[in-house]
């Protein structure tokens, strides 16, 4: 017999994000909430810790999708309360 574990997290479980510089691996957590176009400050042009670049622009398509999707993932939680029906994300489970 094999088994395969299956994680999933409900949308209320997510209450932050966490950005990473892939050069020096310095992060920032942010309250779900909290991601707004102010966001985008944190990684315009280089790192604030070493010269990574980050690639995002301001105001790019990009910078905003990833606010929307910040802001569609905060509200998931309460566009779901109360309704007669559980909504799961499924996630890679650690090792």
């Amino acid at each position: 017999m094999t088994f395969e574990k299956k994680c999933f997290i409900a949308p209320e479980d997510i209450v932050a994000v966490r950005f990473t510089c892939t050069g020096c691996r310095t992060a920032v957590v942010v309250p779900i909430g909290k991601v707004d176009a102010n966001i985008g400050l944190l990684f315009i042009g280089k790192c604030r810790h070493c010269p990574t670049e980050s690639n995002f622009i301001p105001a790019g398509a990009e910078t905003e999708t990833l606010i929307e999707f910040n802001r569609l993932l905060a509200g998931l939680a309460t566009a779901l309360k109360g309704r007669k029906i559980e909504y799961r994300l499924q996630v890679e489970c650690p090792e």
